[in-house]
C-alpha cells in the first residue's frame, strides 16, 4: 500500500531536466468518438509516460496516458491536489484515456508533504498555463498520435480544482470544458498564509463546467471553499454532481492511503469508477462533440447514491 497523507501524497523523486526539443506535431485527422457507456471502460488501451522536466520540452515534469491506437485525439489537462503526486490518479486517468483523450498530467512540485515553501495557486496557475500551451501540440505527438487542433479540456482535484478555474478565470486560458473533481478554494489557512480565490465572485463567462462534490468534505473540504463555492460562482451551463457519503479523497487509486486526515467512505472503488466515468462522459460531450454522453451525465450509471444540480 501506499502511504500518504491527503492532500500530503506520497513522495515526488524530482529528476534532473533533460533539455530536448519538443518533436514537430503530426497533421491532424477527424476526431475519435468513443462510444457505449461511459462509465465502462473505453475501446481503446491505453498506454503511459513520464517526462522529466525538460525533457522534450516539457515545462514540469509530467505523466502523459494515451490511447496505444494512433489517432487524432482532444487533450486533457489534469491538475493534482494540494501537496499531491500525479500518480495517484492513474486509475481515473486512464479509464478516460480509454475513450479517447490524450491526458497530461503535469508535477507542480515535489508531493514531499512539506506544506511550507509551494508555490501559491497562482503562481501554479502560470505554470500549469505554460504546461497547457505545450500539451496542446506536443503531448499528443510524443505519444504517437495527433492532436484535436481546437482547445483543450482541463480539470483538477482539490486544490487542483482553485488553479484550473484560476487559470481560466484569471489567466484567461482558453478552454472547451473544465471539471472540479471537489474542487476546494479557499485562502489558504494558516500554514500557506493567505492567498487570493480563484472566485471570489461569480463569474461572468466560462466554458461548461462539471463539478463533482464528496459529501464527507470535512476539513480537507470545508464548508464555504468547497464545491458549493464553484457551483454558486460558475455561469451556465454548468452540472454539480453530489455524490452522498464518500469522501474528498475517495477517487484516488486503491493503493493510496489518506493517512486518515480525509473521511473515507465506504465505495472508494466504485467512486473511482464514477469519476472516471464521469470525467469521459462530460469531456466526450465538451471536446467530442457526443450528445448521447451527455445524457449520462442526466442520470450516471453508478450504484452511489448521487443528487443534480444545473445552472
Amino acid at each position: 500500500m501506499r502511504l500518504v497523507v491527503v492532500p500530503l501524497l506520497f513522495t515526488f523523486l524530482a529528476c534532473g531536466p533533460a533539455p530536448t526539443a519538443p518533436p514537430e506535431p503530426n497533421a491532424p485527422g477527424p476526431v475519435f468518438r468513443s462510444v457505449g457507456d461511459p462509465f465502462i471502460k473505453g475501446p481503446l488501451a491505453t498506454t503511459q509516460r513520464d517526462l522529466r522536466q525538460g525533457e522534450l520540452g516539457a515545462p514540469r515534469p509530467v505523466r502523459l496516458t494515451a490511447p496505444t491506437e494512433a489517432g487524432t485525439y482532444p487533450v486533457v489537462q489534469f491538475q493534482h491536489g494540494f501537496l499531491s503526486d500525479r500518480r495517484a490518479y492513474d486509475e481515473i486517468l486512464s479509464h478516460l484515456a480509454s475513450h479517447g483523450f490524450v491526458v497530461v498530467a503535469p508535477q507542480m512540485y515535489p508531493a514531499d508533504g512539506v506544506p511550507l515553501g509551494k508555490e501559491g495557486a497562482p503562481d501554479e496557475a502560470r505554470a500549469a498555463r505554460t504546461v497547457a500551451t505545450w500539451a496542446q501540440t506536443a503531448a499528443a505527438t510524443i505519444m504517437g498520435s495527433a492532436a484535436d487542433p481546437r482547445p483543450v479540456g482541463v480539470a483538477g482535484h482539490s486544490r487542483g480544482g482553485k488553479v484550473t478555474w484560476w487559470l481560466t478565470a484569471q489567466e484567461g486560458f482558453l478552454a472547451r470544458g473544465i471539471v472540479g473533481v471537489d474542487p476546494v478554494d479557499g485562502l489558504g489557512g494558516p500554514l500557506l498564509g493567505a492567498q487570493p480565490e480563484a472566485l471570489p465572485g461569480p463569474l461572468e463567462t466560462a466554458p461548461p463546467s462539471l463539478i463533482l462534490g464528496m459529501e464527507l468534505g470535512g476539513s480537507c473540504a470545508p464548508e464555504g471553499d468547497n464545491f458549493r463555492h464553484f457551483f454558486e460562482r460558475t455561469t451556465p451551463p454548468t452540472v454539480l454532481l453530489l455524490v452522498k457519503n464518500q469522501g474528498h479523497a475517495d477517487m484516488l487509486d486503491a493503493d493510496v492511503d489518506s493517512g486518515g486526515l480525509c473521511q473515507t467512505g465506504p465505495e472508494r472503488e466504485e467512486t473511482r469508477r464514477f469519476t472516471g466515468g464521469a470525467l469521459a462522459a462530460f469531456f466526450r460531450a465538451t471536446l467530442q462533440d457526443d450528445d448521447v454522453a451527455r445524457r449520462f451525465l442526466e442520470v450516471p450509471l453508478t450504484r452511489l447514491e448521487v443528487t443534480r444540480e444545473t445552472r
